[in-house]
């Protein structure tokens, strides 16, 4: 009878192992199916989101690149209206001219041609870079309105002081030449001809100035632009990421729910076995009915 009390005893307690067992697993159960259930409609909303951003930068990136072509032509006409080369070539022509000049209107024509050669580039390099700076304003107004970048108008490059210094030049050679050509000399026309010869050194360095500023100036225009639109490229990139590792922890979520209802379908059985061993140790213990003809 003790043996039969202890093996009641421990049936009973393996009973409440497994019934406490199954109590824990299904408060894990409900509380992972009630974060699947939360999570995933958020998921769903940040992937699209985070598409729909991506998608739209990327046809934003296009009217960039199409952006950064057009500013590289015209980049490459500013230079070419500033370039070294042109007017070290337009002070040659200048020269002949003036060395085969025999008269002091020769010699003016050819210094008045040189200088309105000189301010003609100036102005082509003026609307070009005019040009720059509307396109980036309009591309800079875009990027900050569709994608929230933070950037300032680009500043617009002033050829101004340039203009001046031009006029200081030709001003101080008019000078001379009103001077020196009122009494025409060959020592004289020699004389004019070195004097320009300074002048047209000091317009080429003043070119050479230019030419730098431009290429500062090019550089901190674009520079807002490319530096925002790689950050928002990493930004982006990084919440595509993010999104990723919470998808993955859902697909992780989803296998864990999974191993645990098919361990609540092992429990109810083993529950239902122990159960069913119980009753039948029960009937066992259970005194046998005596036959009526015995007991009379």
């Amino acid at each position: 009878m003790a043996r039969d009390a202890r093996s009641t005893t421990s049936s009973c307690a393996r009973e409440e192992l497994l019934q406490s067992r199954l109590l824990n697993l299904r408060e894990q159960l409900q509380e992972l199916s009630d974060l699947r259930g939360k999570n995933q409609g958020v998921i769903e909303y940040m992937m699209r989101k985070v598409k729909a951003e991506k998608d739209e930068f990327e046809r934003g990136l296009q009217q960039y690149y199409a952006v950064r072509s057009v500013f590289t032509t015209l980049t490459n006409k500013l230079y070419g209206h500033l370039g070294m080369d042109a007017i070290r070539e337009e002070t040659r022509r200048t020269r002949e001219a003036m060395l085969e000049s025999a008269f002091s209107k020769g010699l003016r024509d050819a210094m008045t041609g040189f200088f309105r050669h000189v301010r003609g580039k100036f102005a082509h390099s003026r609307t070009e870079a005019e040009e720059i700076t509307r396109m980036l304003e309009a591309m800079y107004k875009r990027f900050s309105v569709e994608h929230g970048l933070r950037l300032a108008a680009p500043t617009p490059l002033s050829m101004l002081k340039y203009g001046k210094e031009i006029d200081r030049l030709e001003d101080a050679l008019s000078r001379h030449v009103n001077t020196v050509l009122n009494i025409m000399t060959l020592e004289k026309r020699a004389l004019t001809q070195k004097f320009f010869e300074t002048i047209a050194v000091h317009v080429r360095r003043t070119f050479e100035i230019a030419n730098r500023d431009v290429e500062v100036w090019l550089r901190a225009v674009m520079a807002p632009l490319e530096t925002q639109v790689r950050e928002y490229q990493i930004q982006l990139k990084r919440r595509l990421e993010s999104v990723r590792r919470i998808h993955q922890a859902t697909d992780t979520l989803e296998e864990r729910i999974q191993e645990l209802t098919q361990m609540e379908s092992t429990l109810l059985h083993q529950l239902a076995e122990l159960n069913r061993l119980a009753s039948t140790f029960r009937s066992a213990l259970q005194p046998a009915a005596v036959p009526a003809a015995i007991a009379a």
